[in-house]
């Protein structure tokens, strides 16, 4: 079986360049069904995990943590993760993806059955150096994004547009189950509105944003929030 590039150091990926959330999430871990030249593929993917990181909000050491924890929790077979970042202008730090990657499904019994199995142990192998290689990138992306995080009042923040430009990639994705997890303390500060003005009032903050078409859709998604209400 031919080697997949696992090796690759982690510095040279996260060098590349990242794209806008709306384009098309392109998977950069390598397969192992492509390196065993199977004449089948992995099935798709059952899960996707979006992680959107607020570089507007600087989490202390043990909340970042906590967001690895969660990101280390929520990855596992066959599913699809995303890391991007969004909200600080300065620094060209706007919505932007990161990195995406699929860990692979298992193969079937059938699939299995109709394979040599003189490289099973190979592709089994494979597989274990994907799913460790896929924790390592998105535990990598997702502390950078973390440790360049800056807060304070004056930091543009624009949260509730942000969600709406990957709200239709979330609600497109064929997964049957899809997570959004959002770190944020929520301080929007944008055309919209900007929190350190005054107290806002939610009634009216709700009917502004949907007015305005500011409300998102993420097609059954399960939203979780971490962050949310710290001071900058």
């Amino acid at each position: 079986m031919s080697k997949p590039w696992f090796a690759v150091p982690a510095l040279l990926l996260l060098l590349g360049a990242a794209v806008p959330a709306e384009a098309a999430l392109v998977n950069q871990i390598p397969s192992c069904y492509a390196a065993s030249h199977y004449s089948f593929a992995s099935a798709p993917p059952k899960r996707l995990l979006y992680v959107l990181i607020d570089q507007a909000g600087a989490l202390s050491p043990a909340l970042q943590k906590s967001v690895i924890d969660n990101i280390n929790h929520a990855l596992g077979p066959a599913t699809k993760f995303v890391i991007a970042e969004f909200s600080r202008a300065t620094n060209n730090h706007y919505l932007q993806v990161l990195y995406t990657g699929i860990i692979e499904s298992p193969m079937s019994a059938t699939e299995r059955d109709n394979v040599p199995m003189n490289s099973l142990g190979g592709f089994n192998s494979c597989m274990r150096g994907q799913a460790l290689y896929a924790l390592h990138m998105a535990d990598a992306t997702a502390e950078r994004v973390l440790q360049s995080a800056a807060a304070g009042p004056n930091q543009a923040n624009d949260i509730l547009f942000s969600l709406k430009t990957v709200a239709p990639v979330i609600a497109q994705d064929a997964a049957a189950e899809k997570v959004l997890f959002l770190v944020t303390d929520g301080f929007e500060n944008s055309s919209f509105a900007n929190f350190g003005a005054g107290v806002p009032n939610p009634t009216r903050m709700l009917q502004q944003a949907r007015a305005q078409g500011l409300l998102s859709n993420f097609g059954g998604a399960r939203v979780f929030v971490l962050g949310a209400g710290l001071s900058p």
